[in-house]
């Protein structure tokens, strides 16, 4: 079900496409970057638990951060249903997380509605009917133990407090956790949903906190090495972000020259001979091109296509110079060609949001 919380988003899904031959780029790094081991058995284990890393890796930079926690959250759940992780996991109480909705309008008690709004009231009322009936005394518990419930409500951070009465149980079982979480301080969900894939996942906090110590010049210099001339490194754009300084700075870094060696073309009306003369030129002499809003000309990039694909079996089937590196922006849009978002590494750079993301992106700018 969360699949099909990703697939419902339009354009923004339609960027989301990764080929066989990406994967193979990166299951080759993880090869070059697991560790040996004393026998077969652990070297084995080691490429295993390194080409989850790896993958995840390459794919989480391509998403927007409300996504990574999705795809996060559904590779965990489907591990719990194939067995492979333990958990209090069932199907009825994971499709009440996922929609929570009722029907009911019932009014909560007086000692409850003085700190609980109606529709966490009837989300709990919907909790407690569910079948199994595991839940059906926490409306009562709640009026009678409302002022405790109310100190747990009004927490800054709820999702790492004990519940009280007999539900402090339920630190035992963080699925189940989650569900009175989604009920009564929906707001806190994530938060919660991330430190129980941390929790829950092996190695989780490895995938929970994936590059977030790394400032976005890091993960472009990353990237760059992962990348190869005929593998262009797109950037998904969102508002705010700004791509081209980080790369600026890093092909100043590696020598490369604006308007020499570095070239910048914005993509609009008539830009598609001076785009296709810079191409040409940096194939062979291994320069680097970036054009800005492709998704301003998307026929052409079908010709971009072509371009690529031509370049790779010149200079009789050496392709292009070694240093030659091609980097796309856009808006995320319908319209891009499959084939070029198939061969592309996709980074996106969304702004921090909040006190804490911004702290933390400032400090690993230093």
């Amino acid at each position: 079900m969360l699949y099909f919380m990703i697939t419902a988003l339009s354009a923004i899904d339609h960027m989301y496409q990764y080929s066989l031959d990406q994967f193979m780029l990166f299951f080759y790094k993880s090869i070059r970057e697991s560790e040996t081991g004393a026998n077969l058995d652990e070297r084995v284990e080691h490429l295993k638990n390194t080409l989850r890393l790896v993958i995840f890796t390459w794919v989480s930079r391509g998403l927007f951060e409300e996504h990574k926690l999705v795809l996060l959250a559904q590779l965990t759940f489907q591990l719990i249903v194939r067995g492979k992780i333990e958990s209090e996991f069932e199907p009825h109480y994971f499709k009440f997380l996922l929609n929570p909705s009722t029907d009911k309008n019932e009014t909560p008690p007086p000692a409850v509605g003085e700190w609980l709004p109606s529709p966490q009231w009837n989300a709990v009322k919907a909790l407690a009917e569910l079948d199994g009936g595991e839940f059906s005394a926490l409306p009562q518990h709640l009026e009678e133990g409302a002022s405790r419930f109310r100190e747990w409500f009004n927490h800054v951070t709820p999702e790492t407090e004990k519940l009280p009465l007999d539900w402090s149980k339920l630190e035992k079982e963080p699925f189940k956790k989650l569900l009175v979480l989604q009920c009564m301080r929906p707001d806190r969900l994530n938060v919660a949903m991330s430190n129980f894939v941390r929790n829950t996942l092996p190695n989780g906090s490895a995938f929970a906190d994936c590059d977030q110590t790394l400032s976005s010049y890091s993960v472009l210099e990353q990237t760059h090495i992962d990348s190869k001339p005929n593998t262009p490194i797109y950037f998904i754009l969102s508002p705010g972000a700004d791509v081209v300084s980080d790369l600026d700075q890093h092909a100043t870094k590696l020598g490369f020259k604006k308007g020499v060696s570095y070239h910048n073309v914005s993509m609009g009306q008539g830009q598609d001979k001076p785009a296709e003369e810079k191409l040409d030129l940096a194939h062979k002499q291994g320069h680097w091109v970036i054009l800005n809003n492709v998704h301003l000309m998307p026929r052409w990039l079908v010709r971009l296509e072509k371009i690529l694909d031509a370049f790779q079996l010149d200079n009789n089937g050496e392709g292009s110079h070694e240093k030659f590196r091609l980097f796309l922006t856009s808006d995320a849009a319908k319209t891009i060609p499959i084939g070029v978002l198939n061969r592309s590494i996709k980074l996106t750079n969304e702004p921090p949001t909040g006190l804490r993301a911004n702290l933390k992106r400032a400090f690993c700018s230093f």
